[in-house]
C-alpha cells in the first residue's frame, strides 16, 4: 500500500521550486528589465549616429566642385579595452604617431576618440591590430576641386558637419541626407560584429548641381584677380547671368577665402554680390529713363536744357562731367548727364519714381537662393526731401546690390521681363530629382518698344558715348557706365576721393545671350567706370563668346571686313 504523504511531499517541494523559478523569472524579466538590458548594452552594444555622405555640388555641365571624402577616426571603449599602453605599443608597430598624452581618458565612457582624419589604409593597417575593446568610426571631410573658386556661392562646410555659407548653407538639409542609427555589437570576448543592415553606399545626401559654368566662372575669377591686384579696390565683383533664364553663369568676388582655413577672417565669407549694398551712381540712370518713356513723359528725341554742366537745386549744385546744352534723351544717356536725368526724374515725380524703382527689383530681395541677401536701402517717398528725388534719378540716396542691378539689366536684355535669378538647376539623388528649378517670372518692367529704344540707347553709350572701352570686335554691345561718389560715414557726406565705380553690359544686343556686371570698390588711382569697369567687362565678354561660341553680328562683321578691305 502506497504512502500518501510521502507521495505528497515531493510534490509540493517541486511546485514550490517551480513557483519559486517562475516569480524569480517574472521578476528579471519583467521587473529588472531594463536595468539588466542595460548592463548587458554597455557591454556588448554600442549605439551611434552615422551621418550620410554629404552630397557633392557640381556646375550646370556636371563638372565637381565640391565633394566629400570618408574618414574614419579611431576609438577606445575603456570599459573593455585594457588601456592606453597596448595601444601605443601597437601603433608603434605601425609607425603610425599617437600622442597619448592627449587622450581624455574617461573610464565612465564608452567612447574615447584616440586618432582622427585617418585614411582609409590607415584604417585597415590599424584594424589588423585586433585590440579589444577598440574600433572606428566614420566622418566625412570637404574637397573642393579648384583652390577659391567661387568660394563665396559654394560657402563652406564646418567641423561640426553642417553648412556655414553660401549653397553649402542654403542646401544643407539636402546635401547631408539623413542620419541613421548603427548599432554596433560584441561578442563575449568584445571583439565587434560587424553591422550588416546598413550599406555605407546607401548613405548619401543629395546633390546639387548649380547654374555656374566652371569655364566662365573660371574667366570671371581670372580677371577680377587681376583688376584686384592692379586696381587696389576695397572690394571687387563680377556676375555673369543668362538674361533669358535668369539662371547665374558666374560669380565672383574679392577678396576671397582659403575654403580649408576660414577662421581667421569670417567677414569674408559674406558673399559681397549678394549682401553688400552701394550707390550704383550712372547705371541706374536705366529706371529713369524707362520709366520716362513709359509714362509718355518724354521721347527718345526730346531735347532737354543741361545748364551747361551745373545745375543749383535746393542749394545743391548737381554737376555732369561734360557741360553740355540742350541734350535729346538718347543722348542724356549717351554721355550720362546727371542734369538730364534729374529733370526727367521730376517730371515723373517721386509717386511714379518710386513705383519705377520697385518694378525693377530694387529696395527688395531677388529670391535667389543664397543665404545673406539684403533687400537694399530705400526710404519711402514720404520722407523723401525736396532734392531726393533728383538725386534718386541718377542713383543716389539709394543702396542696391550687384545682384538687383544685374538683375535689373537683365530684364532690358530680355525684352523687358524681370526674372527671379537662380543659382540653383537641379537638386539630384541617386534614383530621384528632388527638386528642377523653372523660369520664374517675376513682373513686367515696361511695354516692349519701350525697353528696344532703351536697348538702342544702351547700344550708344558703347558706341559713341562713356562705354566705348566695353566695346568687342565684331559683336553689338550695350551696356551702361557708372560712377558713384561714396558717402563718408563720419560726415554723412559725398566723398571726393571714394567712388564705385561698374559697368554692366549686355552682348550680342542683337540677340542677347548674356549679361556682365563688373563693379570695383574704391578702386585707387583711376575711378572711372569708363577706364576702369568697362575694360574688364570688354576682357571677360570676349572670352565669354568665343568659349560659348555665339555667333558675330553680321553686319558688322560685313562693315568691318569693307573697311580692312578699303
Amino acid at each position: 500500500m502506497i504512502n500518501k504523504k510521502g507521495a505528497i511531499l515531493p510534490f509540493i517541494l517541486f511546485a514550490l521550486g517551480f513557483s519559486f523559478l517562475a516569480v524569480r523569472l517574472f521578476f528579471i524579466q519583467v521587473w529588472e528589465h531594463e536595468i539588466l538590458k542595460k548592463k548587458v548594452d554597455q557591454i556588448s552594444v554600442r549605439e551611434r549616429s552615422e551621418s550620410s555622405l554629404r552630397g557633392s555640388i557640381f556646375d550646370r555641365f556636371g563638372r565637381v566642385l565640391t565633394v566629400s571624402s570618408k574618414v574614419y577616426t579611431y576609438f577606445a571603449d575603456p570599459k573593455i579595452c585594457k588601456g592606453l599602453k597596448e595601444i601605443s605599443a601597437g601603433l608603434k608597430k605601425l609607425n603610425i604617431n599617437f600622442n597619448n598624452r592627449s587622450v581624455k581618458w574617461n573610464k565612465d565612457s564608452s567612447y574615447v576618440p584616440l586618432l582622427k582624419n585617418i585614411d582609409g589604409e590607415t584604417m585597415q593597417r590599424i584594424k589588423s591590430l585586433e585590440i579589444k575593446g577598440t574600433g572606428f568610426t566614420t566622418e566625412y571631410i570637404r574637397k573642393y576641386t579648384e583652390d577659391r573658386m567661387a568660394c563665396h556661392l559654394i560657402g563652406v562646410v564646418g567641423v561640426s558637419g553642417l553648412g556655414l555659407s553660401g549653397i553649402e548653407f542654403s542646401k544643407n538639409k539636402e546635401l547631408i541626407g539623413d542620419k541613421y542609427n548603427i548599432y554596433n555589437f560584441r561578442d563575449g570576448l568584445g571583439r565587434e560584429i560587424p553591422e550588416t543592415f546598413v550599406k555605407s553606399k546607401e548613405l548619401k545626401g543629395f546633390d546639387v548641381y548649380l547654374t555656374i559654368d566652371k569655364n566662365l566662372q573660371f574667366i570671371a575669377e581670372k580677371e577680377i584677380e587681376n583688376a584686384y591686384n592692379s586696381l587696389h579696390p576695397q572690394k571687387a565683383m563680377v556676375i555673369i547671368q543668362d538674361p533669358n533664364s535668369g539662371e547665374i553663369l558666374a560669380m565672383a568676388s574679392r577678396p576671397n577665402f582659403n575654403q580649408y582655413d576660414f577662421s581667421k577672417n569670417k567677414e569674408s565669407l559674406k558673399n559681397y554680390a549678394v549682401s553688400d549694398i552701394f550707390e550704383p551712381g550712372s547705371t541706374f540712370k536705366i529706371v529713369t529713363i524707362t520709366a520716362a518713356l513709359e509714362e509718355n513723359i518724354a521721347k527718345p528725341t526730346d531735347t532737354i536744357y543741361c545748364e551747361d554742366g551745373q545745375y543749383v537745386l535746393y542749394d545743391h549744385s548737381i554737376k555732369d562731367h561734360e557741360k553740355k546744352g540742350s541734350l535729346t534723351v538718347n543722348e542724356i544717356m549717351e554721355y550720362s548727364s546727371n542734369i538730364g536725368t534729374a529733370k526727367l526724374g521730376q517730371k515723373l515725380g517721386k509717386e511714379k519714381l518710386f513705383q519705377y524703382i520697385r518694378q525693377f527689383g530694387f529696395n527688395n530681395k531677388t529670391g535667389v537662393d543664397l543665404p545673406g541677401e539684403t533687400k537694399g536701402m530705400l526710404n519711402p517717398p514720404e520722407k523723401w526731401s525736396g532734392l531726393s528725388v533728383a538725386a534718386l534719378s541718377f542713383g543716389q540716396e539709394i543702396g542696391v546690390t550687384a545682384l538687383q542691378m544685374i538683375n535689373a539689366y537683365s530684364a532690358v536684355a530680355n525684352g523687358g521681363i524681370l526674372l527671379e535669378p537662380k543659382v540653383v538647376k537641379s537638386v539630384k539623388g541617386p534614383s530621384v530629382m528632388k527638386e528642377d528649378f523653372e523660369v520664374r517670372t517675376i513682373r513686367r518692367v515696361a511695354r516692349p518698344e519701350v525697353i528696344r529704344e532703351i536697348q538702342r540707347m544702351l547700344v550708344n553709350v558703347v558706341e559713341k558715348g562713356t562705354g566705348q572701352n566695353a566695346k568687342i570686335y565684331g559683336y553689338r554691345v550695350g551696356g551702361k557706365t557708372g560712377t558713384a561718389q561714396k558717402k563718408d560715414s563720419k560726415t554723412n557726406q559725398y566723398s571726393s576721393t571714394a567712388f564705385v565705380s561698374s559697368f554692366c553690359g549686355i552682348v550680342p544686343m542683337s540677340s542677347p545671350k548674356l549679361t556682365i556686371l563688373v563693379v570695383l570698390d574704391e578702386p585707387k588711382g583711376d575711378y572711372w567706370g569708363s577706364s576702369t569697369a568697362a575694360p574688364i567687362f570688354r576682357k571677360i565678354a570676349s572670352q565669354a563668346v568665343r568659349y560659348l561660341k555665339i555667333a558675330p553680328d553680321a553686319e558688322i562683321t560685313q562693315s568691318n571686313n569693307k573697311k580692312l578691305n578699303s
